[in-house]
C-alpha cells in the first residue's frame, strides 16, 4: 500500500504531459498490465477514479492494491 500511495503522490504536481508519460511508462512495465487496465476501466466506468467521498477513496485504494498484490505474486518465481 505504501508503494501505491507513494506512486500517486509522485504524480501530484507534475505537468500534465510529464504525468501522462509517467503513467504510460508504469502501465507498459506493469507485470499484470491487462488486469491493471481492467481495474482502471472498471473503476472509470463507474466514476470511481475521481474520488468524491472517503468510501470511494478506500474502494479505489483497495482495488488498486489488490491488482498490485496479484501482479507481485505473479512476478515472483518459485525457488
Amino acid at each position: 500500500m505504501q508503494r501505491l500511495t507513494a506512486r500517486a503522490r509522485f504524480n501530484e504536481g507534475l505537468p500534465d504531459d510529464l504525468a501522462s508519460q509517467v503513467v504510460q511508462q508504469f502501465c507498459n512495465e506493469h507485470h499484470e498490465r491487462y488486469l491493471f487496465a481492467f481495474v482502471y476501466g472498471y473503476l472509470g466506468d463507474r466514476d470511481l477514479l475521481r474520488v468524491h467521498t472517503d468510501a470511494e477513496k478506500y474502494l479505489l485504494l483497495a482495488a488498486l492494491n489488490l491488482a498490485e498484490r496479484v501482479a507481485f505474486v505473479g512476478s515472483t518465481t518459485a525457488s
